[in-house]
C-alpha cells in the first residue's frame, strides 16, 4: 500500500514581532528535532535529521519583496555538509524619506 503524502500550509499576515516570535519557535523546533504546526484542525509533526538542506530564495520588485526559506531532509542520510558559509546579517532599516 501506498503512503499517503502529508501536506500542511497556513498563510496569514503578521506584524514583524510576530514573525520573529514564529522564526524563534520553529528555530527551536529544529533545534529540538520535532516540529509541530498546526492551524486549527489541521496538523503535522516532522522531525528533521541532524543533515538538513537549506535553500534560502530572495527577490525584489518596485513594489514588494520577498524571501523563502525551504527545509528538506530525509530520515537517513550518508551525505556531507556543505561547506560553503551562508552570511545572514541583520540592517537597520532606513528612515523614510519626509517629503
Amino acid at each position: 500500500m501506498a503512503k499517503k503524502t502529508q501536506y500542511f500550509e497556513h498563510e496569514s499576515l503578521q506584524d514583524r514581532d510576530a514573525v520573529v516570535n514564529y522564526l524563534h519557535a520553529l528555530a527551536n523546533a529544529v533545534k529540538t528535532g520535532e516540529i509541530l504546526l498546526s492551524d486549527g484542525d489541521e496538523k503535522q509533526i516532522m522531525q528533521p535529521s541532524d543533515l538538513t538542506l537549506m535553500s534560502l530564495k530572495a527577490s525584489s520588485t518596485k513594489k514588494s519583496q520577498s524571501l523563502r526559506i525551504k527545509l528538506t531532509w530525509n530520515k537517513q542520510t550518508d551525505e556531507e555538509p556543505d561547506n560553503e558559509p551562508l552570511f545572514i546579517k541583520a540592517k537597520k532599516a532606513k528612515k523614510p524619506k519626509k517629503s
